[in-house]
């Protein structure tokens, strides 16, 4: 093999290889469920996300959340490393329903809360009557 030859493989490779590291990972963030007769209470962990990059969606039973990272990396060669940076995504499907109009969101600090209230039942009292 020519050098000139090795030195295209080795472009090649490189070339591969910053494709793949250029790959942002998705994350499931860590969650807590609280639950009362009122409401249920979901607080996510989504540490680097803005307000702006977060977005929730509710359609029929399955409560979507999703959230990106704008984490610019430092300048140098990174020698290390512990701490991965990503985009978010959690599904959560729901067992009974909720009030959808009430539902809450707050992010703060790198935490989301996230308030849905249980839907109440519809109950009627059924009046009897004798003959």
């Amino acid at each position: 093999m020519s050098i000139s030859e090795l030195l295209k493989t080795e472009e090649k490779a490189a070339t591969e290889q910053e494709k793949v590291e250029r790959v942002r990972p998705t994350y499931t963030p860590s969650t807590d469920l609280y639950s009362n007769e009122e409401e249920h209470l979901l607080v996510l962990d989504l540490p680097g996300v803005k307000e702006s990059d977060l977005e929730i969606s509710l359609e029929k039973d399955e409560l979507r959340i999703s959230a990106k990272t704008s984490a610019s990396e430092p300048k140098g060669n990174l020698r290390y490393s512990e701490y991965g940076t990503g985009d978010y995504k959690r599904t959560f499907l729901l067992s009974e329903p909720v009030e959808e109009d009430k539902i809450s969101a707050v992010l703060q600090n790198g935490v989301l809360q996230l308030k849905l209230p249980r839907k109440k039942p519809l109950s009627k009292k059924i009046e009897v009557k004798t003959q």
